[in-house]
């Protein structure tokens, strides 16, 4: 190999690699509402999500006795935090609890607590007035 080619190719080969690592599976700050039946308001805050890529695989042949199983940026680690809507009436709860990312991770979606549909609504999506803590 040529001595000026190594140096190139080992150039090339950094620059691909951070520019995957920017955009990989992190925590990231983003704008969600809250909101609840019965209260008149929607409250925008911002909170930390999961997001970015994660590497996949799809196979060339593809069979109906193979399944394939897709990795998605989603919570490694999280706690819960809890704010309380203005003028909810009585008798209606007013908190709302969402997740906070602390770490993320790419596996499969889990359902339990994650939005896995090929398409929603946006996070900061509100059918009540927009309202302020």
């Amino acid at each position: 190999m040529p001595p000026m080619l190594t140096p190139l190719l080992l150039l090339l080969a950094l620059s691909l690699s951070a520019a995957q690592g920017r955009h990989m599976c992190h925590p990231t700050n983003a704008t969600i509402s809250a909101e609840k039946d019965d209260c008149p308001l929607c409250i925008t805050f911002t909170t930390s999500i999961c997001s970015g890529y994660c590497q996949t695989k799809e196979p060339v042949y593809k069979s109906a006795l193979s399944s394939v199983y897709q990795h998605v940026c989603t919570y490694k680690e999280m706690r819960y935090d809890t704010i309380k809507l203005p003028g909810c009436p009585p008798g209606v709860d007013p908190f709302f609890t969402y997740p906070v990312a602390l770490s993320c991770d790419c596996g499969l979606c889990k359902m339990d607590y994650s939005d896995c549909t090929v398409q929603s609504i946006g996070p900061d999506f509100c059918s009540a007035t927009r309202g302020s803590l």
